[in-house]
């Protein structure tokens, strides 16, 4: 069971997995895309109009220095500083530059030595600007600089200045191409000190009059930059867009094709326990109750072997799109397999106590609803229901305490089998269409997970007990074979009966290792009792039919007895009557060689189904065995004598013997004993018992 669930769960995150793992990662990419690319142009072209400030800011310093050291040339020549300013001066070979070439001179005190010009440096108004590098300038004294950032940010431009500088003034206002080229976008003026190295004797400071300039050339190559990385970023932008959008397309294809029912084009099972399971499990629908419901169309395999598979489909498509017109708007259903329906409905308003009256009415109308979809076919429906409470419900020993506190123990597909478990009792009640999970069938699912969970732990320490029950002459009264019944003593819940565990076993498959596990304990029991020199009789054997699926069937056999070494002819293998309408090819082959090797075989239950007398023709059976029917209840018109006589001639001509089980009067013995019968077993004689009673049976017999 838990290998069963972890393959369920692992199942469910292979779906959650196939429709996340594509369109996140591409949404993901994009979205860091457009961050990363926002930030480097915004980088780019901040660091493309901090690299020409910079380079002009350079190209000033040098002018300033250079300015300097002329001056401080002249007055290392016997110069008086006035001289040499207005020397400097005369040296300015543009007239108009003159007024921006200003320089004033200072002790190294702060005290006015000389100057070119009317403006003034403030010392006092000393400014480190970061560009890259750093630089020292100086307000006017003037108009002094109110700090570094305004100064920074009168060095840095707007987009929509950029712009206008661009593409706004007219060209004709301008001399020709050049000027408009080179026209001053903005400036800012400040002063520079000169660095005169050693050649003044650090008695003077030497400030330069300097005007950063940007140009309407500037601004186009920031711009030309600008547009650049935009392009750039467009084209990538619209690669990763493109993508996106084609795996978002993908995505929506595979999960139309992972979530749509081949056969009706809706939703599949899939989906249902998806989107069912986030519907229960959702803070906002934590007070509401619902039905999951197991909805079928009974006998749909017959309709299509009368109509053919496409009018089935066809069918199942008509119930489909009727239920999506019907309840799709505000519940949830899809197709199961084959012909079932899931349902998950909203139960507003309803309580334990009054859910089956009410959706009882509500699925009867669908039902008939749905019978007159297809009025010239004849087609009906069974339906089995499970109630989940509102969230709110505590957990009790009531029927729905697997839910807990909250949804978040819901399992949808074990909520649909207790539907399934209560739509099957609908079969068995004559009339009732409608079947509601109740406690009785929740205590059934609890001793079968019980059992389910228990019998291998039980087989590995040899929990069950072999048995048996002899069988006797009816002429005589002697002991002449006896039968292995199986018996399941747990430690916990005791001597557990076998109708409780048997179908379990043959429903889940675990029924053939309990055949192994009897065979083997026959086989060794009838090797202790060889070595004790007891009398010996044959004991028989269940092999269920499941078993005759196994290849190889009477050498697995054929190895588990001789792992002890009793004769073969001591171990009867019954085979039940059902497994005669499997592969009958297989059977005959396999009875066969278990022959070859010295088994006698039985039909076990002869007359408890549908007898084949094709088998008996083909398969050389050595025992039949009548079912117990034949023999229960009261058989006042004698027909049922008939059959019994006419079965033992029949075993006679085929020269089988005969074994008659459940044997209870007398008169039955009487009877059996007048026809030839070979065999009795029942409880007239003797009650299946352990193997140390039927030990001192055989003792007393002999």
């Amino acid at each position: 069971m838990k290998k069963l669930q972890d393959n369920k769960n692992l199942k469910g995150k292979k779906y959650a997995r196939l429709r996340r793992k594509r369109i996140w990662p591409s949404v993901i990419i994009f979205v860091v895309f457009l961050f990363l690319s926002c930030a480097l142009i915004t980088a780019v072209v901040g660091g493309f109009c901090g690299f020409i400030i910079s380079n002009k800011m350079n190209l000033l310093t040098e002018q300033a220095n250079q300015t300097g050291l002329q001056i401080a040339q002249r007055v290392a020549y016997g110069m008086s500083m006035e001289e040499a300013l207005t020397d400097q001066r005369k040296d300015v070979i543009d007239p108009t530059m003159r007024h921006r070439s200003q320089v004033y001179v200072t002790d190294m005190k702060g005290n006015y030595v000389a100057s070119t010009g009317k403006d003034a440096p403030d010392p006092d108004a000393l400014w480190l600007i970061d560009l890259g590098n750093e630089y020292q300038v100086y307000g006017d004294a003037d108009q002094e600089l109110q700090d570094s950032v305004a100064l920074e940010e009168r060095l840095t431009l707007s987009v929509q200045e950029i712009l206008q500088w661009c593409f706004m003034g007219d060209p004709t206002e301008y001399k020709n191409e050049r000027e408009w080229f080179q026209a001053t976008a903005t400036s800012t003026r400040f002063w520079l000190l000169a660095d005169t190295g050693t050649m003044m004797d650090l008695k003077y400071r030497v400030y330069v009059a300097s005007e950063l300039q940007l140009q309407r050339s500037d601004m186009i190559y920031l711009f030309a930059g600008g547009v650049m990385m935009l392009l750039l970023f467009v084209v990538l932008l619209f690669i990763l867009l493109a993508n996106a959008i084609s795996v978002a397309k993908t995505q929506k294809r595979m999960t139309k094709i992972l979530f749509t029912d081949p056969v009706t084009d809706g939703n599949n099972w899939p989906y249902f326990q998806t989107y069912a399971t986030r519907r229960l499990q959702k803070y906002r629908n934590a007070k509401k109750p619902y039905a999951l419901v197991k909805l079928r169309l009974e006998r749909y395999q017959n309709f299509c072997a009368c109509y053919g598979v496409d009018e089935g489909e066809e069918l199942l498509e008509h119930i489909y799109r009727f239920l999506k017109a019907r309840i799709g708007m505000t519940d949830l259903f899809a197709r199961y397999g084959e012909a079932d329906f899931g349902l998950l409905l909203t139960c507003e308003g309803l309580t334990e106590e009054n859910f089956e009256v009410n959706l009882n009415r509500r699925m009867r109308t669908l039902m008939a609803e749905l019978t007159g979809l297809k009025p010239e076919y004849k087609i009906h429906f069974h339906a089995g229901v499970v109630f989940i409470p509102p969230a709110e419900v505590e957990a009790t020993k009531s029927l729905f305490s697997f839910l807990g506190k909250g949804r978040e123990q819901v399992d949808i597909d074990q909520m649909y089998n207790y539907a399934g478990s209560a739509l099957e009792e609908t079969h068995c009640n004559d009339g009732c269409q409608i079947g509601f999970f109740n406690e009785k069938l929740l205590e059934d699912q609890a001793w079968e997970h019980f059992v389910e969970s228990h019998m291998e732990e039980a087989l590995d320490k040899e929990e069950f007990e072999v048995y048996i029950q002899p069988k006797y002459n009816p002429i005589d009264g002697r002991l002449v074979g006896a039968e292995a019944l199986a018996r399941w003593r747990h430690p916990e819940k005791g001597l557990i009966p076998p109708g409780r565990f048997i179908p379990i076993f043959e429903e889940n498959g675990f029924i053939t290792k309990l055949d192994d596990y009897m065979i083997s304990h026959v086989a060794k029991l009838q090797a202790q009792w060889t070595i004790k020199k007891v009398k010996q009789v044959p004991v028989s054997v269940n092999v269920s039919r499941a078993h005759f699926s196994q290849e190889g069937l009477a050498e697995h056999i054929c190895q588990l007895v001789d792992a002890y070494g009793p004769r073969h002819e001591l171990i009867e293998l019954e085979v039940t009557e059902s497994a005669f309408f499997d592969d009958k090819d297989i059977l005959i082959r396999t009875v066969k060689e278990l022959k070859s090797y010295g088994f006698p075989v039985s039909m076990d239950d002869f007359g408890a189904g549908y007898s084949s007398l094709n088998s008996l023709k083909d398969i050389p059976l050595d025992v039949l065995k009548l079912d117990g029917e034949f023999f229960r209840g009261d058989d006042e018109d004698g027909r049922g004598a008939v059959v019994v006589q006419e079965a033992i001639r029949l075993a006679r001509g085929l020269h089988m013997r005969v074994v008659a089980e459940g044997i209870e009067r007398e008169d039955q013995v009487k009877f059996l004993a007048k026809e030839g019968c070979d065999m009795i077993q029942g409880f007239y004689f003797a009650k299946p018992m352990p193997v140390e009673d039927f030990e001192k049976q055989v003792e007393r017999d002999a």
